[in-house]
């Protein structure tokens, strides 16, 4: 096995960290917040009581959630994930790792070692099992490799709750499941195909609309910056509003949306959409009129 070379230090320009909401949860009343943008600190497995916490609403939040990591084939990531639970029950996890892949434009999540080439399965954990005690974290390292040859650019490291907590509507009860997104840029192969511009007009109970729906075609994950602007008939801006940021992995199709507040004055107009990704610039429009 190659030395380990990935890093994440988010002052690097060829590897970056984004710590973002953890998206994997299945428990009521937990929300999942990254609590900052670097990389924990805390020795592997380490435990430590949280103060002056009790203010806050019951959660268990994941730092970082997103780990974006660019690199080569052959080549190693070593990341440290933090696990901060603010409740007054205490959980139990068994650490997994399972590839993202992509079938008919949606995710899928497949078990380590069932996908060719799989990154997954060269996850290497600081601890197969961890325990975190009301109002206190815990920090593990986990430890991947890429294939020689892969298809795959995103992997979950994933605390698969192990214990049960009982709820007021069920006697089952539920299990808590956090995870931390890992993707990896391999080549230069970046490219995303728009479709259509779609301008839906304002009702009496929603604002206008422009949308667009864009495909990963390429071969590397896509984090891209997008604009939705509004120009009138003499090509002036009248207004632009941001879509929200959407990661799109290789063979996705994602809607990007964004809505226009206020009400136009009847006339010609031109909407465009404007999508920055990678140093490149994705631009398409459609004119509309407002009656």
């Amino acid at each position: 096995m190659k030395k380990i070379l990935f890093s994440v230090n988010s002052g690097s320009r060829l590897f970056r960290l984004l710590a973002v909401a953890a998206a994997f949860i299945s428990i009521a009343l937990v929300q999942a917040a990254a609590q900052n943008n670097q990389p924990a600190t805390q020795p592997a497995v380490q435990a430590a009581a949280l103060t002056g916490q009790s203010g806050l609403p019951p959660s268990i939040s994941l730092s970082p959630a997103v780990i974006m990591a660019r690199g080569s084939y052959g080549q190693g990531l070593t990341q440290t994930l933090s696990l901060t639970n603010n409740t007054s029950a205490e959980f139990a996890f068994d650490m997994e790792a399972e590839d993202v892949v992509v079938q008919n434009g949606k995710r899928v999540y497949v078990p380590a070692g069932e996908t060719q080439n799989s990154i997954a399965a060269t996850a290497v954990f600081s601890r197969k099992q961890v325990t975190v005690k009301a109002f206190s974290l815990v920090s593990v390292d986990v430890r991947l490799t890429i294939p020689a040859e892969t298809k795959i650019r995103a992997v979950v490291a994933l605390f698969h709750g192990t214990n049960r907590l009982p709820t007021s509507s069920s006697a089952l009860g539920m299990t808590a499941s956090l995870g931390a997104l890992i993707t990896f840029n391999l080549s230069d192969n970046v490219k995303l195909e728009p479709e259509p511009v779609r301008v839906i007009p304002a009702t009496e109970t929603s604002n206008l609309t422009i949308s667009e729906w864009i495909s990963n075609v390429g071969t590397e994950p896509v984090l891209p910056d997008g604009l939705a602007v509004v120009l009138n008939s003499k090509g002036n801006l009248v207004s632009k509003v941001p879509f929200q940021q959407q990661r799109l992995l290789p063979g996705e199709r994602l809607e990007f949306s964004a809505e226009y507040p206020e009400q136009l004055q009847p006339g010609d107009y031109k909407a465009m959409c404007t999508l920055q990704f990678e140093g490149k610039t994705l631009t398409s429009d459609a004119a509309f009129k407002i009656p």
